[in-house]
């Protein structure tokens, strides 16, 4: 059992309080027991307010499929399966999966993406940046982590890439980075299936999801990894954040210092950027609030000294691939620009899944607008889809049927405006692998998540493919990357 230093505090002041009753007679000694054990029990509150609905899928309605969607708030069950993703990842639980079959990565689509790579190898200068965008297989940070570190360790470390400034929702444990905020000072705002989207302003920029605060002190951190081969360099830090009519401004410390002081109250709303730069190694930045106001702040792209690919996962729970319709799209197509990625991955569809108002032909005007939305802030970038893995859906019949259309549907739209496409469900064995995938120790029995040491398989057999098409490329083209 794990338990905070409020749960011992409080748990002391009630077992303190009973015993002085119990002194007057009015209380037993088992009583005292029980009433304690029970404190200690009992949930605590969140730190973060989530957006109106308390959390996804809590109520159905005209504002989505929330009584039909499978995946939650908190996404994959990753508090069990250790602080850096997994316990279960060097546990012997039964031999790698027996792959399926899938047609390989075109390497067409890629080729802006596969230049980028070429020119930064040849020259050994320079970033290659990648947005991955998605629902919680993607905002857990198991599987982008996974290809976040296999980029990495063929292509060399850029840097740990966004990272939220405060927890946008409470399972919110990102890799390679640590993190912290004060106590009660943050609520996060994003879309939910069971909110009226009318009742949100979609200012949530580039990773869908935004933090805001208006006490003075509160604070947000964001730091170089403690431990471990990965995150261990940052070189520079660049906020994100809200310029709006009346928004308050706030501190920028590194380790420790002041490095300078940002407004955000100006004519807008519009996004703002400051950039701090530092000698590359270890180190860490703090948003401090003033209390003059409210901040909205969407994130931090940490970036090393070297080198590398810089791996940006944007990940939201619970959504799904008409979700970024809901964002403004002049402040999601400012932060793309600022990014300036080589590539943007969309992986979607797994809560679609289980939803009774989707038809084929609306889900294939969504996937169309989102890629086209994405790509307004980097018309250069190459974009790659990757279909859904396989689940088990809550309507045997209709369930599969749709997840097989809804992979068909990706596939059809990324070949007509250009995209790659990942055929992720043909690679765990079709429909119906989900089963073995269990037995071994790969999925977790809620019939939607991986475990960590599933998604770790999954995200390194995603950079296989997408390095093998990239070497294919090489082969073919000798002056890759050429100035």
């Amino acid at each position: 059992m794990s338990l905070s230093y409020i749960d011992y505090i409080m748990t002391l002041l009630l077992i303190t309080a009973l015993f002085r009753l119990r002194r007057r007679r009015l209380i037993s000694v088992p009583a005292v027991i029980l009433l304690g054990l029970a404190a200690i029990s009992c949930p605590r509150a969140a730190v973060f307010a989530e957006a109106p609905g308390v959390a996804d899928g809590a109520r159905a309605g005209a504002y989505g499929d929330a009584a039909f969607r499978a995946d939650t708030d908190t996404g994959p069950d990753v508090a069990s399966q250790g602080e850096d993703g997994g316990a279960d990842e060097g546990a012997e639980l039964g031999s790698e999966p027996g792959f399926g079959e899938a047609l390989p990565l075109a390497a067409e689509p890629m080729e802006p993406f596969f230049e980028a790579l070429a020119r930064m190898e040849r020259t050994g200068a320079g970033h290659v940046r990648v947005l991955h965008y998605g629902d919680s297989h993607t905002a857990a940070d198991l599987l982008t982590a996974a290809m976040r570190r296999a980029f990495q360790d063929r292509f060399g470390d850029g840097g740990r890439g966004f990272v939220h400034l405060g927890k946008p929702w409470k399972s919110y444990r990102p890799k390679d980075v640590k993190v912290a905020e004060s106590f009660g000072d943050w609520r996060a705002e994003r879309i939910l299936v069971a909110v009226d989207p009318a009742a949100l302003d979609g200012r949530y920029g580039l990773p869908g999801v935004c933090t805001i605060g208006a006490r003075r002190g509160a604070f947000v951190r964001v730091g170089t990894a403690e431990s471990g081969e990965y995150g261990r360099e940052a070189a520079s830090f660049d906020i994100f954040y809200l310029i709006q009519r009346g928004g308050g401004s706030f501190d920028v410390r590194v380790d420790g210092r002041v490095a300078g002081r940002v407004r955000t109250d100006g004519p807008g709303p519009h996004s703002g950027f400051y950039r701090v730069e530092a000698k590359p190694g270890l180190h860490a930045i703090e948003v401090r609030l003033r209390g003059d106001g409210e901040v909205r702040l969407f994130g931090v792209a940490v970036e090393a000294g070297r080198p590398g690919v810089v791996y940006d996962g944007l990940g939201v729970n619970g959504a799904f691939f008409y979700t970024p319709l809901r964002w403004d799209g002049a402040l999601l197509a400012e932060q793309i620009e600022r990014r300036d990625p080589d590539l943007i991955i969309a992986m979607y569809g797994s809560n679609e899944v289980d939803s009774r108002t989707i038809t084929r032909e609306s889900y294939r005007a969504d996937v169309r607008r989102v890629m086209e939305r994405f790509r307004e802030g980097a018309p250069e970038a190459s974009c790659l889809l990757v279909g859904p893995p396989d689940r088990r859906p809550r309507d045997a019949v209709a369930g599969v049927e749709r997840l097989a259309w809804i992979n068909d549907v990706q596939r059809e739209v990324a070949d007509e405006i250009g995209c790659g496409f990942i055929d992720l469900l043909g690679l765990m064995g079709g429909a119906g692998s989900r089963a073995a995938w269990e037995r071994q120790g790969l999925a977790q029995p809620d019939g939607v998540h991986l475990t960590a040491r599933g998604y770790r398989v999954v995200g390194e057999r995603l950079v296989d493919e997408i390095v093998g098409a990239y070497e294919d490329f090489r082969e073919g083209n000798p002056l890759a990357g050429a100035e």
